[in-house]
């Protein structure tokens, strides 16, 4: 039997528990204790109480004794499902709101609260806005986190701090990566104009580690050439590599003045080259 009530906007809500469930999903997510306060006090606070009338519509339905035509604003319940309250109200001719707790990622609410546990997570802990986070309205919330979702969107690099495993550095700010998180890999690809960043060869280094990706950096952090170096079977403390790409933008052969920091590379990891040697100085 279902014992749970708030009172909204004049109606009761039957299963409140459901709703306080999927809220926790998200605090769940919070890195800081203050985003997770937030999310079971305001966030919960706002959804069940001054929802507007289009969520309301989206997220419950209202209790029926008997058959409904319209079967997506009301749902049918025998009485003896019910608490007593529940029937009293009914009896009354007051409304009971039953949340449903099917697919809720799919709706408006839910969606925006997902934006907006992005944004408090991109806070720094050292973020003076968490210690009064409480007085943050969940409207407000909304419309900064909206806003900051959007420039990240547009502006995606700008936000991404892309620090793969520096292997080798060199004079004049030169250095070697490995790359190693899908992101990384998208990065490159787009700033390369090449192929390594549409996922396929991610997948390749993810799932089975025989071959591997550097990128030639320069003291900006912008890529200048790309190497895929595969390896045998052997243990991996003496596997021996063999460079079988190396791609400078759009596919091209590296630039003569990045030529030095490639070769040197290759000798120094004590590779061979069995592929794109006409790349390779």
């Amino acid at each position: 039997m279902v014992s749970h009530i708030w009172f909204f906007r004049g109606v009761n809500i039957l299963n409140v528990q459901d709703i306080e469930r999927e809220l926790r999903r998200y605090a769940a997510r919070a890195c800081h204790e203050p985003a997770h306060r937030w999310v079971l006090t305001v966030a919960r606070n706002y959804f069940l109480g001054r929802l507007p009338d289009k969520d309301v519509d989206a997220n419950f339905r209202i209790v029926s004794l008997t058959p409904k035509k319209d079967i997506t604003a009301y749902i049918q319940m025998e009485p003896e499902r019910l608490p007593p309250w529940a029937l009293a109200a009914i009896e009354r001719k007051e409304a009971v709101h039953w949340f449903d707790p099917i697919q809720p990622r799919r709706r408006e609410f839910w969606n925006v609260l997902e934006v907006i546990m992005l944004w408090f997570n991109n806070w720094k802990p050292e973020d003076t806005r968490l210690r009064r986070l409480d007085r943050i309205a969940f409207p407000v919330a909304t419309n900064a986190a909206v806003l900051w979702y959007k420039d990240v969107s547009e502006n995606i690099w700008h936000y991404v701090t892309d620090k793969p495993v520096l292997v080798q550095q060199y004079e004049h700010g030169f250095f070697w990566v490995k790359m190693v998180s899908a992101l990384q890999f998208e990065r490159e690809g787009r700033l390369m104009n090449h192929c390594v960043g549409n996922g396929s060869y991610y997948n390749r280094w993810r799932m089975a580690r025989e071959n591997e990706y550097y990128s030639l950096r320069d003291k900006h952090n912008k890529p200048h050439a790309t190497l895929e170096v595969s390896f045998d079977s052997s243990h991996p403390l003496v596997r021996k590599g063999s460079v079988c790409q190396c791609k400078g933008n759009s596919n091209r052969r590296p630039d003569k003045e990045y030529q030095p920091y490639i070769r040197r590379f290759i000798e120094d990891m004590k590779w061979k080259i069995t592929g794109d040697g006409s790349h390779i100085d």
